[in-house]
Parts: C-alpha cells; structure tokens; sequence
C-alpha cells in the first residue's frame, strides 16, 4: 500500500508531508483501507486473500539457505540495523555542488540516525549508510520528474535490480519540486510505500530537499516504510503535537518526537517475519562516517534560511525573534520576516558564545538539557477477561512516564503491558466457538450489498492466523474481515496457543502465557516420561502391491502416536477404525497431506517429496485405532511407537544431600550441604514426604581462600584544565587485591593486568570561542594633571586553523570588553594662587514671624578681575586657612500677631458659644528654645459649657525663645546646632531639643527651623 493524495485515491493511506509557511497552511491527508485496491477510474475492488501478500513478490524475504524469518523482538541486544542506500539525483549535485554534496547528504543522515535513537521511538535502531551514489544523469532504468508516485514506482524498481549492493532500504533525495498526483510542482516533501521496509521492491522513499529539514521528511517518509501511519488519522494520537508522524512538518518548541502510536505501530511491524532483515549487523560502514561536527557548525542560519527561503534569503534580525532554537526565522527582500515552524540546526549559533542543543539556545560547549530516561509507572487495574471460559485474556498497563524521556532520554525497557490468561475453564460442549463467534457477527452486516452467514475460515498462513478470515457458507470464497481477532483467540484448534493483539502468542501446558512447559510423552505438564510405557515396533513384512495390510492397533487413551516410513515410497499409510471406518486414505483414496481430527486428537499428515510419509499425534485417543499401508511395491519398512499410562504404584521417599558448589572462586568461599525429599530416588518433592527422623546432618568448611587476582579501581574524573580548546582532566588509579570475602588491601600496580585504566583523558575539545585582544597604551595627553590615554582593541579568534586572526568585534562577548581608554595623571601641576576661602550673602530668616535663623556657606573659589566668584571643589582650597566668622545668626521679622477669640457665631458680641483662651504663660526657658501655654475653654455667656466643635480649638501651647543661647557650645553640647542631616547619614537625624516631641504634635515639622532641629521627632511621625 502506498502514500497518495486525498484527491486521486480516497481509500488508500495518503502520507502527504506539507510544509507550515508564515502565510498558510495546505495539508491533505486520507485514511488507510486493508484489502481493497482502487483503479485508474476509481473503482474500489476487494480481492479474495491470496495465499502471500499481494503487496510483496515472492523473492522479497528469502534468504540463502533458509526457508523462513522469525519475528524478532523490540529489545534485541545492540539494536537493529537499517542497512541504508542513499541516492541523490541530479538536481542535487547541481544544487549543492559536486565537491560539496556528500558531506550534505551525511550530515543530513546524521541527523536521520539521532532521530531513530530518541528514546520515544521505544527500540535501538540504527540508521548505518552502506552506500551514497551521485547521479549526475538519470541512469538506464529510473526516470525522475516532479510526480511523485511515478517517480518513486521508477526508483524503487531501478533499486531493486542494482548489482552489488546490499542493502534493506533505499532513499532517494532529489532537488526537485515534488508532488503526489501530477508533474508539476506542489507542496508534498515526501511519499513512501506502507510497511515496505526489508520488501526488495517497496522498501524505498523519495524525499525532496527543503535544506537540513530534509532529515525529518525521511524520517518521516520511513516511519512509513516501518508500517507508522498518521497521527490522528485513525489513531487516537492529535495531529498538532508537532511529532515526526505528524501530516505536517512542524517540531515541539524546536524538538522531534515520536507519538505513542508510532511506536505501538513499529512494534507491531518489528513482530512480522518481514523485519528480519534488520536483524545482521551491517557491513561497508567504514566508508561512509557522519560528520563529528553537528549541522549547526557546518552550516549556519543564514544558509539554512538560503534552503529554505531561496537564495537571497537570511536571518531575521528583529528584536520579535526570540530563539531561533525553536523556531527558525528568515527574511527576503520585499518580504516580511517569515518561518516554516522549522528549528535551527543543532549547533547553530544563537548568540554571542551561545548555542543551539535540544530545541534551547544554551552556552557554547554545553550540551542542553540534561537528557532524562523515561521510567515506567505503577501498573494499573487488570482489565476484564476477554471471554467468560475457554481461556480469556486480561491485561493491564504501565505507561513511560515518571519520568517521560525527554531531551534524547531512553525509552523505558521491557514491555508496557503485561497479558495473563483468565476463565481458563472450558466452555460446555454445546457452545459455540469463539472464532465462530466472531465470524457470525457479520451475519447481520451486508456485504457488497447481499446477507452471507459467515464461518471461520483457517486454511491460511501462519502469520496470518491471527486474522480473521471467514468463509461464506454456501459460497466459494473467504475474506479477512477484521485485521485481528479478539485476544484470547486460539490459534489453531490443536494448539493452546492465543492470539492477543493480532499476534499469536505461545502458551505452556501449565497455562502460563509465554511459558515453555510442554507435556511429556505420558502427557504430564513438565513431566519426565516416568508415568507411562513406551510402545515401539516396526513393519517390514512384504506383500502383494495394491492392497491394505494392517502393521499395528493401538488402543483408547494412547498419546505421543508416532508412525512413519523407513524410507521414501510410493506407498501410502491409511488409518481405520475396528469397524473398517477409514479416516485417512481410505477407499482407494489418497488424503492431501495435513491436519485430521479423529479418534479424540488431531493426527498431522506429511507427506513430502524428498522426505518419508508420516503420521503424528499426541493424543490421547479415545477409540482403538488401526494403522495400515496402502502397499503400491515394494515395503519400505514402517516403525511405529506410542505410549499408555502406568498402573499406579505407591511412590518411595528417602532423603538426599546436595553439595553446593563454592560460593566464591577465590578470597574464601563456603561449600554447604542441603537436603532434600527424593521420590523414588528421582525426583525432588516437598521435605514433608520424608521422614524428618532420618534427615541427614548438615556441615559446611571453607573453599577457594588464595587471595583473588588483583584489578584495577579508579576514582572520578577531576575537573577539566581548560574549559574549551582541549584541556585535560586526570582521576586516582589504584590496584586492590580481595583477601577476604570482607577485606581488600593495596598491592603492586605490577600486580594486576598489564593495560591500566587512563589516568589522563582530553576534555573541552571544542574550540574556544573568539576573545577580546588589546594593544600597549599611548602616551597621556596631558604633562601635568589629568589627561587621557588610549589603546587600539580588537576581537580576535582563538582557532590555530582560523583563516582570519581578527574577526568582527559582534563575535566577542561585549560586557568582557577592555578598556580603550582611560584617565591619567604624570604629576600635579602647580598650585592656583588665586584661590582663596570666600562666603556666600547670608539666606533668609528662617521664619516669618517670631524668632528665627538666617545662614551663610564659606565655598573654595577664584575672584576675577570683576569681583565674582568661580566655584571650585573644597578640596582644592584644603591647604589654605579658613577665616574667621559665624555661618548662621538668630533673626526677626517682627512679633507673631496674638490668636483671637474664636467663635461659632457671627461676630464677637453675637457669641453664645465657643472656645476662649487665656494669656500665654511665660516662657519656659530664656534662650535655646522653650515653650509657653495657655489654658482653652469652651464657655457660653461666660460660663463652661459643652458643644463647640474640636477642629476649632486653639492650640494649648507653643515654642518660645528659639534664639541659641550664648554660652560656650563644649558646656552644652546637647544643645548645639548641628548640620541639617541627610539621607546618606542617618546618624545625624537627632533632636537638638528638649520640645521637640511638640513639633509633630502642632504639625509645624514642615518649617524649616523645628523641620531641622527637631529631626528625630518629625521623621519618627512620618511627615
């Protein structure tokens, strides 16, 4: 079955992989049919199930020497090997250059190859490249144009038939505009044929080059190969979870994964006798290598925006343009920057000394994201028994999931489901066959548009007996009508074998799915031919030709029936019942060789031309059985055997000790004794058959105890020397010796084998990314004082293989930047006389009334010829004395006007109610601040009273005598003016006076005197 277009065949699986642009998305997808075909014309037909595949030619899976191909297993050791032919055609040498060509097509399969190895794929498959041809003209034999499907028809043929190689899958990779159903160009990336992996002629892909992305379309293109459809298209897997099975070609943040139907799918192929093909190591790997520098080193972002956008095309440089890790962003002149949802290759770079690992832009060297193996859950629920007797089958699940694997982890090991026989019981004589069952349930469907009554049909394939085919009755033809029957199936009605998801699956008589317990000849589970008598005899008698002779009767309940010719004849044998009933050539009637049900078992039938006739059954039977030959000549000589059940005897117990070997080869062992119930001296039952009176003593003496053979330890890698450009890193080696089982010692490093462990290994061998480089520094500009002096810095590149030393300044880290400049200082020029101390006028008072403070600043200038002042920094007046005098004095604008009576009507001699105050009180203090007060009352025509409103009360008192005081500031430093603090020294903010605590009370903080000498006190009130 091959990949088409919706719009040409809508009953076969379309695989057509479209590209997301910045403008549109077009993807066509169809969906996946068994058994039917569809015509130039359109017509659907269903064929009869042929006797192989109809999709695969004879030749396709044979080997030298051998007949068939087992399934192989998911977990094989070492992996399996898709031994890959790549074939580029002319369009792409012209695209890419002759000399240039191969190491593209390498670094592309490269990337194919870290793709199969994501843990998510569920198994170790490796992409190996034994062969790489360059068409420079299309060759005898392969036509290759824009249609798709001709196209791949041509090369998959053309394949088929080259000389010399060896190979289980062929790629073509062609520079032309592909598409599905007609020669023109379109948006299909790739087409390949379903499940067509290890098929000579159908396991081959076409793949049309997009640039690096070319490395997930044929991924893509065979997970086809490997039997994968779609997701979402008749799955339950979502299309848009940007996985490599999905119709579109679009990553996960910048990563590519597979979904869980992918890998359910190619597990389901790796169990066909078809995947054997992967199973033999490869050969011819040497000449073909993948390139040890990743896609993103060899080719930068803007040559893969030049493949995917055309040649004038380069990165987008806008500041929207996040991380080009996830997606790759390009621009064209005349267009918008735009994007295919594509990552940067792994390796490209992202920015200064940064780089692109696992869908993340991290730092040049690191390798991304630690990678995570996935580790299965819990086990969940048992489901239901698929049947209620007979032998169903339950299962349940586990998933990869704590953690998933992530960031190219490992998929978990061993399997996620785990299947066991249930309602083993059989089912009543009278019922109805489950096969049959299930066939009887399309009874009631039409098909082709007629009623049929549908029974199983068998005589199929051994892989496909897990299908089920039924046979209309009545009719002359049989038909699969479900891909798999139910679980818990048999396969065969002679077989306890089971078929569970399509696949049959072996069965032990102790009725243990996958156990390898068998019945012995006397039909014993893990029995040992003890409990039954063999019978063996032969047949050499000659007689006339054309007659029966009977050679041997073997009674009810016989098993293991073996009867075959000494050599090969044109005889034939024959088997009857005791009233001359023949079941197998009778009446002159010679049987086809097979499967026959008589005498309560099933007898096989082989007769074969290079091999002697024979019979075997194992029973038991349930009637006697005569066996006889059709004599047609000479008597080749017949030997027969069966067995029959002993008579029952009582068994014989007695104890028996075993000897343990030594539990170690060498730094002293123990050698035990045990023992055990033996029946008849045979066979190993439980201690309670024997007598415990007679139980043998038990001992146990030492073994082995020379010292073992000394080997070497090694301790951890230290840290590397450099951290790029090739550094080393070196770890501790010693040479142990096991004395005891419990102590080792410290021997001669000549003591153990001759190849030690390294010591020293390279570390950091990628190259160090460019750094800053400076020249010597000029002379100062200046001969005294300060002046400036320069340098020339440039980035330069660290690579001994660099074509260029010095590289543009944007590839240097530019916060690392040395100094191009700087300040200097040869000596101090000579002092400014002209400097001197001055003060500045003195502010305004402090206040607007009252008492107050007025200030002054002594500032470092130089006077001209004008009179004015240029400041100039303290400091450069340090060495000159400063004059004399105050810098602050008290001052007065006049005395503050006395409050009123305040009262709530409208004039003074109209007042009934309000507040009334006395005379202020005298000064507390004569000097340095104090305070007076007055008593408030509320009073109406005189007397107290009740009722006038708080917010027009007067204050109760005040600051007085503000002016300093004038003795010495050493006698009374608690009330020296100090500097007005700051917010740098919070030390300074202190109260200077005793009042201070009423400035905030009488919410005078804002004032520039108390605001100063009450510092404390107002910044504790916030205000």
């Amino acid at each position: 079955m091959v990949a088409r277009d919706l719009s040409t065949a809508p009953n076969l699986t379309t695989h057509i992989y479209s590209t997301i642009t910045s403008i549109t998305t077009t993807t066509s997808t169809g969906s996946c049919r068994d058994n039917t075909s569809v015509d130039a014309a359109g017509n659907v037909y269903t064929p009869k199930p042929p006797a192989k595949d109809r999709l695969i030619m004879p030749d396709e899976f044979e080997l030298p020497g051998r007949a068939k191909r087992s399934p192989i297993t998911s977990n094989k050791v070492g992996g399996l090997n898709v031994e890959t032919l790549v074939v580029a055609d002319r369009k792409m040498l012209e695209k890419h250059g002759r000399e240039n060509v191969t190491t593209y097509v390498l670094t592309v399969m490269n990337m194919v190859s870290s793709l199969f190895k994501d843990g998510t794929i569920g198994t170790d498959i490796n992409i190996v490249v034994v062969s790489l041809l360059l068409l420079e003209q299309d060759p005898l034999g392969l036509s290759i144009n824009h249609h798709a499907d001709q196209s791949l028809n041509s090369f998959c043929q053309w394949q088929s038939g080259l000389i010399g190689k060896r190979h289980d899958h062929a790629v073509l990779l062609t520079g032309l505009d592909i598409c599905s159903w007609k020669n023109e160009p379109c948006d299909t990336l790739g087409f390949a044929p379903i499940s067509g992996m290890c098929s000579k002629y159908r396991s081959c892909t076409i793949n049309e080059d997009t640039g690096l992305g070319l490395a997930f379309t044929i991924a893509h293109e065979s997970g086809h190969n490997f039997g994968m459809i779609h997701d979402g298209e008749g799955n339950p897997c979502r299309k848009a979870e940007g996985n490599i099975m999905s119709p579109t070609l679009a990553g996960n943040n910048g990563v590519f994964s597979w979904s869980a139907c992918s890998r359910q799918y190619l597990s389901r192929f790796l169990g066909t006798a078809q995947a054997s093909c992967l199973v033999d190591e490869p050969r011819q790997i040497g000449q073909y290598k993948y390139p040890e520098k990743l896609p993103g080193q060899l080719y930068d972002a803007d040559t893969q925006c030049k493949w995917q956008f055309g040649s004038k095309a380069k990165l987008c440089n806008l500041d929207f343009v996040k991380d080009i890790c996830k997606s790759l962003w390009c621009h064209r002149t005349g267009h918008r920057c735009e994007t295919k949802f594509m990552p940067a290759a792994e390796g490209t770079s992202c920015g200064t000394d940064m780089w692109c690992r696992r869908g993340q832009c991290v730092k040049y060297g690191d390798h991304g994201p630690r990678a995570v193996n996935g580790q299965w859950s819990g086990w969940f629920e048992w489901s239901d028994c698929s049947r209620t007797c007979g032998g169903g089958v339950m299962y349940r699940e586990r998933s990869c999931t704590s953690p998933r694997p992530q960031h190219n982890g490992k998929f978990c090991q061993g399997s996620a489901r785990l299947n066991q026989l249930c309602n083993t019981k059989p089912c009543q004589p009278s019922g109805v066959d489950f096969r049959a069952q299930q066939c009887a349930e399309y009874n009631s469907k039409p098909f082709r548009g007629w009623y049929y009554k549908w029974k199983p049909y068998t005589k199929v394939e051994a892989e496909d007996i897990c299908k089920l085919y039924c046979i209309a009755e009545d009719f002359a033809f049989f038909f699969a009508m479900a891909s798999k029957v139910k679980d818990g199936t048999s396969c065969s009605d002679h077989r306890g074998d089971v078929c569970i998801e399509g696949v049959c699956e072996p069965v032990g008589c102790d009725q243990v799915l996958g156990s390898k317990a068998t019945l012995d000849a006397c039909g014993v589970c893990r029995g040992d031919n003890s409990t039954c008598k063999f019978f063996k005899g032969h047949y050499v008698l000659q007689h006339r030709a054309n007659e029966y002779y009977a050679m041997v009767t073997i009674p009810p309940g016989a098993r293991s029936i073996h009867v075959q010719e000494m050599e090969i004849s044109t005889s034939y044998l024959a088997v009857r019942t005791l009233k001359r009933k023949y079941y197998l050539t009778g009446d002159w009637t010679v049987d086809w060789p097979g499967k026959f049900q008589f005498g309560g078992t099933v007898f096989d039938y082989q007769r074969s031309f290079n091999r002697p006739e024979s019979l075997y059954a194992a029973g038991p039977t349930n009637e006697t059985l005569v066996f006889e030959i059709l004599l047609q000549g000479k008597n080749p000589g017949v030997v027969w055997e069966y067995t029959l059940p002993r008579s029952e005897r009582k068994p014989n117990y007695t104890w028996g000790v075993v000897r343990s070997d030594c539990s170690a080869p060498c730094a002293g062992g123990q050698i035990s004794t045990k023992a055990i119930c033996l029946q008849d001296q045979r066979t190993q039952v439980n201690s309670t058959q024997c007598n415990p009176q007679t139980r043998p003593v038990l001992s146990s003496h030492l073994c082995n105890t020379q010292p073992c053979p000394a080997y070497w330890t090694t301790g951890n890698w230290g840290p590397c020397s450099q951290s790029c450009g090739g550094g080393q890193q070196t770890r501790h080696i010693q040479c142990l010796r096991k004395v005891t089982y419990q102590r080792e010692e410290v021997v001669a490093h000549s003591l153990c084998p001759v190849i030690a462990p390294a010591q020293v290994q390279p570390c950091h061998t990628q190259a160090c990314p460019p750094e800053w480089s400076s020249g010597a520094w000029s002379q100062c500009s200046k001969s005294c004082g300060r002046g400036m002096r320069k340098r020339g810095v440039f980035c330069r590149s660290t690579d001994p293989g660099a074509k260029a030393v010095v590289v543009p300044d944007s590839m240097c880290k530019p916060h690392l930047k040395p100094k191009a400049q700087e300040t200097c200082v040869l000596r101090r020029c000579p002092k400014n006389d002209r400097l001197q101390w001055f003060t500045t006028p003195w502010g305004e008072c402090s206040t607007s009334c009252g008492p107050g403070v007025r200030r002054r600043e002594l500032r470092c200038g130089e006077r001209d010829s004008q009179g004015d002042y240029t400041d100039f920094p303290m400091r450069r007046c340090r060495n000159l004395p400063k004059p004399s005098g105050d810098l602050q004095q008290t001052c007065s604008r006049g005395p503050c006007p006395e409050p009123r009576l305040v009262a709530q009507g409208r004039t003074a001699s109209a007042v009934v109610l309000g507040w009334y105050s006395s005379p202020w009180q005298q000064c507390s203090v004569s000097c340095g601040g104090g305070v007076q007060s007055r008593s408030i009352q509320c009073l109406r025509q005189g007397r107290p009273a009740a009722g006038c409103l708080n917010h027009q009360r007067p204050v109760t008192s005040r600051a007085c005598n503000t002016h300093f005081c004038p003795a010495p500031p050493i006698h009374v430093p608690a009330h020296v003016p100090a500097p007005a603090p700051t917010l740098k020294d919070e030390q300074s903010c202190v109260d200077y006076f005793s009042w201070c605590h009423l400035v905030p009370q009488h919410s005078v903080c804002n004032h520039k005197f108390y605001g100063q000498q009450c510092c404390k006190s107002c910044n504790g009130k916030k205000l």
